[in-house]
Protein backbone atom coordinates (compact mmCIF):
# COMPACT_ATOMS: atom_id res chain seq x y z
CA UNK A 1 0.00 0.00 0.00
CA UNK A 2 1.39 3.36 -1.03
CA UNK A 3 1.40 6.38 1.26
CA UNK A 4 -0.89 9.17 0.12
CA UNK A 5 0.03 12.84 0.02
CA UNK A 6 -2.61 13.47 2.67
CA UNK A 7 -1.01 10.91 5.02
CA UNK A 8 2.42 12.40 4.43
CA UNK A 9 1.15 15.89 5.20
CA UNK A 10 -0.56 14.71 8.38
CA UNK A 11 2.63 13.01 9.57
CA UNK A 12 4.78 16.00 8.71
CA UNK A 13 2.41 18.41 10.46
CA UNK A 14 2.38 16.27 13.60
CA UNK A 15 6.16 15.95 13.66
CA UNK A 16 6.58 19.69 13.10
CA UNK A 17 4.22 20.42 15.98
CA UNK A 18 6.01 18.03 18.31
CA UNK A 19 9.40 19.46 17.38
CA UNK A 20 8.16 23.04 17.81
CA UNK A 21 7.00 22.20 21.33
CA UNK A 22 10.55 20.97 22.01
CA UNK A 23 12.13 24.06 20.37
CA UNK A 24 13.70 21.94 17.64
CA UNK A 25 13.85 23.13 14.03
CA UNK A 26 12.10 20.78 11.62
CA UNK A 27 14.68 21.44 8.88
CA UNK A 28 17.59 20.76 11.21
CA UNK A 29 15.91 17.60 12.49
CA UNK A 30 15.23 16.43 8.93
CA UNK A 31 18.81 17.16 7.90
CA UNK A 32 20.04 15.14 10.88
CA UNK A 33 17.81 12.20 9.85
CA UNK A 34 19.19 12.38 6.31
CA UNK A 35 22.75 12.33 7.66
CA UNK A 36 21.96 9.35 9.89
CA UNK A 37 20.55 7.43 6.93
CA UNK A 38 23.59 8.23 4.81
CA UNK A 39 25.92 7.06 7.58
CA UNK A 40 23.92 3.88 8.11
CA UNK A 41 24.22 3.11 4.39
CA UNK A 42 27.79 4.21 3.87
CA UNK A 43 28.77 0.67 2.92
CA UNK A 44 26.38 0.81 -0.04
CA UNK A 45 27.90 4.09 -1.17
CA UNK A 46 31.44 2.76 -0.83
CA UNK A 47 30.64 -0.46 -2.71
CA UNK A 48 29.08 1.56 -5.50
CA UNK A 49 32.07 3.89 -5.72
CA UNK A 50 34.50 1.00 -5.73
CA UNK A 51 32.48 -0.77 -8.40
CA UNK A 52 32.39 2.41 -10.48
CA UNK A 53 36.14 2.86 -10.05
CA UNK A 54 36.70 -0.76 -11.06
CA UNK A 55 34.55 -0.34 -14.16
CA UNK A 56 36.44 2.85 -15.04
CA UNK A 57 39.80 1.16 -14.67
CA UNK A 58 38.60 -1.81 -16.72
CA UNK A 59 37.46 0.55 -19.47
CA UNK A 60 40.88 2.25 -19.47
CA UNK A 61 42.60 -1.12 -19.81
CA UNK A 62 40.34 -2.00 -22.75
CA UNK A 63 40.74 1.49 -24.29
CA UNK A 64 37.01 2.18 -24.11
Amino acid sequence: MSVTNRELKQSKDLVQTLLTIQDISYNEWLHEKHQEYIQENQDVVMKSLLHYKGVGEENKKNNI
